[in-house]
């Protein structure tokens, strides 16, 4: 959500729920999740003890003045006020997650079977394809242009894994009235599990495809609207039809661009790769990257920041880069690898061996020119700002545009590493960087 929110309403703990206080939930993107109570939610103590021994509370239960159930879970105490003067103490609470529309225990609690996601970038990574235009040229002139939609979803893509199915689908928005028409069009996540599952269960699969999706775009990514649904939570219709009711979940949105600029043509070209890209391979990667989620998620996340764009350069970005990739040789090049590149398995290989076992591991992605990294530049350079030696020790020292550069050879060689870890060949490799633009991957 990117928008500020301000709900009126009661609130309470559920270990109490006929002690209810009056208050504030104010939502700011970017900032916090804030509410602030006018009055005490711990009658039994008097209002200065309860102000001076608050405690943080796991969640919190409200109604709003829309007659909507609100939760908020991991509250923290932010501050307050208490004036002997006055009857009642206010006290501030900042909150993780804020639930709009169900009362949630905990993010452990099993009660939703599906969650909608917005993500930045998704549509341009993925186009819609939902709206098509058609023109009729009468002698040379335009005489008519049709523009028309498809109402419901447009199935883009489709993986399962474990019990949930995930699918990426898109959609239009039509609204305004016969003299002004609006028609957007738009992609979307959908996850769906089969039995109910938790909040916990459900942001995680969530952030692991952000994870994907900030590989694919070179961005930071972070869903901005994630809207879920609980079986409970439904209106059945005349005709036996179930309507179930949104569920907002809501968490501090620390989106880095501005969302008007996400549909911009231009951006995409600064993809390392779209959907049409890998669409045969699409099922595979996605399952893959799911599969290995528990053995390598730090390091995945690791990997992914050191290809990250970034507005400015300095040595530590070099340092990061070569982190990435002596952590990716250690991890996922095993004793046989070692073997079949006739590397010693009694000594520990050091920095030169490990970059040209890998850049002849790439060789064959030609348009990448990875035979061109000097590896003493690259040796003596991680040498020289890692563990502070003299720099008269070691003469291929770079600085300045000339370490800039080179970082930008290595960080060729550590996104191959890291399509190479999702699954593609080589082969594929290539055909990503044939079709990409990304100035990460040309001169």
């Amino acid at each position: 959500m990117t928008e500020q929110i301000i709900i009126k309403g009661y609130w309470w703990l559920p270990s109490s729920p006929n002690d209810t206080v009056a208050g504030i939930l104010t939502y700011t993107p970017g900032q916090c999740i804030e509410l602030e109570l006018i009055g005490q939610l711990k009658p039994c103590l008097s209002a200065l003890e309860e102000y001076i021994g608050r405690t943080d509370e796991n969640v919190i239960f409200g109604v709003s003045s829309d007659a909507k159930e609100i939760s908020l879970i991991n509250c923290y105490t932010s501050g307050g006020s208490f004036n002997f003067n006055c009857p009642f103490p206010i006290h501030r609470y900042n909150c993780q997650h804020l639930v709009i529309g169900s009362h949630v225990a905990c993010l452990d609690t099993d009660c939703f079977f599906e969650a909608q996601i917005n993500i930045p970038y998704l549509s341009l990574w993925a186009t819609p394809n939902s709206i098509s235009k058609s023109i009729s040229f009468n002698k040379k002139q335009i005489q008519k242009i049709n523009i028309s939609f498809i109402a419901g979803e447009n199935n883009i893509a489709a993986f399962d894994f474990e019990n949930y199915k995930f699918s990426i689908d898109g959609a239009v928005n039509y609204r305004g009235d016969y003299f002004e028409p609006h028609i957007s069009q738009k992609t979307y996540l959908t996850i769906t599990s089969e039995d109910d599952c938790s909040l916990s269960d459900i942001l995680n699969k969530i952030f692991l495809f952000e994870q994907f999706i900030s590989f694919a775009t070179l961005k930071h990514i972070e869903s901005y609207k994630i809207v879920l649904f609980d079986k409970s939570k439904f209106q059945q219709l005349n005709n036996g039809k179930k309507f179930y009711f949104p569920i907002e979940y809501i968490r501090v949105f620390h989106g880095r661009e501005d969302l008007a600029t996400e549909q911009a043509p231009q951006k995409r070209g600064d993809f390392l790769f779209t959907y049409d890209t890998i669409k045969l391979e699409f099922k595979q990667i996605l399952t893959k990257w799911y599969s290995e989620q528990r053995d390598i998620a730090p390091i995945r996340h690791h990997l992914i920041e050191c290809v990250r764009k970034k507005k400015t350069f300095s040595s530590v970005d070099f340092l990061i880069v070569i982190q990435g990739i002596e952590g990716f040789w250690w991890r996922f090049r095993d004793e046989n690898y070692k073997r079949v590149n006739q590397i010693n398995h009694k000594k520990q290989p050091r920095l030169k061996t490990i970059l040209a076992t890998l850049i002849q591991e790439f060789e064959d992605i030609k348009a990448l020119k990875l035979c061109d990294i000097n590896i003493d530049d690259v040796v003596d350079s991680r040498n020289y700002y890692s563990h502070f030696v003299k720099k008269d020790s070691k003469p291929h020292v770079k600085d300045g545009i000339e370490l800039y550069e080179l970082t930008d050879q290595i960080r060729k060689l550590l996104i191959c590493c890291i399509l190479n870890f999702i699954g593609f060949s080589n082969e594929q490799i290539a055909h990503i960087v044939k079709e990409s633009h990304s100035s990460y991957l040309h001169d």
